[in-house]
């Protein structure tokens, strides 16, 4: 009795090695459009399964599963300068990147950007802020760097209907 415990034992075991090394095997590719810009995306699925995916001439193979993205940068080029903007969530649609197996999944993330104001008030104090949003809908940090270095405050102009400057001025961050 004993002989056939320990057989029926080793063929579940096996039976589960066997499943959990299919699984594992399954591959898929994801693709990424970032609106003619440079992006690196890395994901996350678990403790164990992470992937960097860049946009490129090809998309990546990486194993077929649900991941997590973690961050993101887009970069491009423009006067001989390099661009740099980066998200590190939230992440709109790209909260859950399903890759299924032999398939290529497509992300269109980044450019072109939704720059959307936010105004709040405090006394007689207005304070304007910015949110950028790409196509997936993930938010990025308000500031870019260029060359490497950080940029200062973008300008901002305060128009009427008519399209006269009220007032214009810098962001300031702090």
């Amino acid at each position: 009795m004993k002989k056939k415990d320990i057989f029926i034992s080793l063929a579940i075991i096996g039976a589960a090695a066997l499943t959990l090394w299919v699984c594992l095997r399954t591959k898929g590719h994801v693709r990424i459009d970032a609106g003619g810009a440079d992006a690196e995306l890395q994901v996350q699925n678990g403790w164990f399964a992470r992937a960097t995916i860049t946009s490129g001439e090809g998309p990546p193979e990486v194993g077929a599963r649900v991941y997590n993205a973690r961050r993101l940068s887009i970069s491009t080029k423009q006067n001989g300068q390099t661009w740099q903007i980066e998200c590190l969530g939230p992440w709109g649609n790209l909260s859950r990147i399903k890759v299924k197996n032999n398939e290529t999944t497509e992300l269109r993330l980044g450019p072109p950007f939704l720059v959307r104001p936010g105004i709040s008030r405090r006394g007689s104090d207005v304070s304007i802020d910015y949110t950028i949003i790409g196509q997936a809908g993930e938010h990025y940090q308000s500031f870019a760097t260029k060359d490497g270095g950080a940029m200062r405050g973008a300008k901002i102009n305060i128009v009427d209907e008519a399209g006269n400057v009220l007032n214009s001025g810098r962001f300031e961050y702090g």
